[in-house]
């Protein structure tokens, strides 16, 4: 009897040209009704194994009357966002389960991306906690405005079709919608245990998906010392 092994080989790449580019506004002239101005954000790639992103964190997008009478006594301000981010993402030796209370990844409408509790691991997820505006976003006691989980704003979903990168992680790693290259609808019973999975190319992604816990649960990368997020957060285990 022959037994044939199948190796699978885990790539972790570099965004490309085309992934960098959806990191745009889809809507450029919208004015942010709370602080009246426009998003402006970049993703550049350095050309030396790094990405840089610029932005000011102003939603390109509708969002509620900050504060709201409803529960969320912050504001939405603008912040001038400058992250260092791989973009040689390095695998650890072992996924790192404290995550930081702040941003994990930045979207592709230059909107942050938030871990998926409120403030402690153990409490509810956030959707189920915090008050979320029509584009599943608010602002933080930084005043930051930001996700937890898949929102519609980011990318409008289209069912059954691929879903395209909807932002990159702070360890370099593509942060992709929930239907997969097939248009096959992924649930966490597919993902493994930070959120993520591999392609049909052997390329390692995160996943959002639309079921619980959502979105990552630990980083699977390594994180670079000059990150440039400036509120000293900490970080969660």
């Amino acid at each position: 009897m022959i037994f044939l092994l199948q190796f699978i080989f885990i790539i972790v790449q570099s965004l490309n040209p085309d992934e960098i580019a959806q990191f745009k506004p889809r809507l450029p002239n919208h004015r942010e009704r709370n602080t009246g101005l426009k998003a402006h954000y970049t993703l550049k790639d350095n050309g030396d194994g790094t990405l840089t992103f610029n932005g000011n964190n102003i939603p390109p997008h509708d969002t509620w009357k900050f504060p709201n009478p409803d529960g969320n006594p912050n504001k939405i301000e603008p912040k001038n966002y400058t992250l260092i981010l791989p973009n040689e993402p390095k695998f650890r030796e072992s996924p790192f389960t404290c995550m930081p209370h702040g941003p994990v990844g930045v979207s592709t409408s230059g909107i942050m991306i938030f871990a998926n509790f409120a403030d402690s691991k153990g409490c509810p997820y956030a959707r189920d906690f915090e008050k979320l505006d029509i584009c599943d976003g608010h602002p933080s006691p930084f005043n930051e405005y930001h996700h937890h989980y898949y929102a519609h704003c980011i990318v409008q979903p289209v069912c059954g079709e691929p879903s395209p990168i909807v932002g990159v992680a702070i360890d370099g790693i593509p942060i992709y919608g929930p239907w997969d290259e097939n248009g096959r609808q992924l649930t966490q019973q597919d993902l493994d245990e930070c959120g993520g999975m591999t392609d049909s190319t052997g390329r390692y992604k995160y996943i959002m998906t639309v079921d619980a816990p959502f979105f990552m649960r630990c980083l699977k990368g390594e994180i670079r010392s000059d990150l440039g997020d400036k509120e000293g957060r900490r970080f969660i285990c």
